[in-house]
């Protein structure tokens, strides 16, 4: 396995977004398997001891979201993590016996990764990937719009997104092996 695919689920849309829960999936991007999977809760009074932000019309956005989806984020709060306690587990599943993965991927270019790096910051911490190695979902399915797949899981899960997503993107890449990624 090169790649991970990572998904938070926030209370916020800005950088400094409070994150409810973190999952995270390694896959090869150009192949079919599915590897070791990540999913954590993060406690959100703790990350707004962290300065990490909630907004009132992200929590709005969560009220129009399924039952499930609803009942995920506000269940998985009872034994949620500290934030330094899940950045780190997520640090230890990316550097599983690597430095760093070949490319780590996520849905948004400018959702994701810099808020998972404003909350490192947050922590006093570097991210366990140098920037460099970021790859974009949105920038891939943008140019193949007509490509898509079913879904499976849960929406607005971190976990089952994040495997959709690994898995969208093994779709594009086998069915447009020209692609750069």
């Amino acid at each position: 396995m090169q790649a991970v695919m990572i998904d938070i689920e926030t209370l916020d849309n800005t950088t400094t977004a409070a994150i409810a829960s973190i999952g995270a999936v390694w896959f090869e991007p150009r192949g079919s398997r599915i590897g070791n999977t990540f999913h954590m809760h993060v406690d959100l009074y703790n990350c707004q001891r962290h300065g990490l932000t909630i907004g009132a019309g992200t929590v709005l956005w969560w009220l129009k979201q399924s039952g499930d989806a609803q009942a995920a984020l506000s269940n998985g709060q009872i034994d949620a993590a500290p934030l330094v306690t899940a950045l780190e587990a997520l640090q230890a599943f990316i550097c599983d016996g690597v430095p760093y993965p070949d490319e780590i991927w996520c849905n948004g270019a400018s959702f994701d990764l810099p808020i998972l790096a404003n909350a490192y910051r947050a922590i006093g911490w570097k991210t366990p990937w140098p920037f460099w190695r970021e790859r974009d979902l949105r920038t891939l399915k943008g140019l193949h719009p007509e490509q898509r797949i079913d879904r499976t899981g849960l929406a607005h899960h971190a976990l089952d997104d994040a495997i959709h997503q690994a898995r969208l993107v093994q779709y594009i890449l086998q069915t447009n092996p020209d692609t750069d990624a």
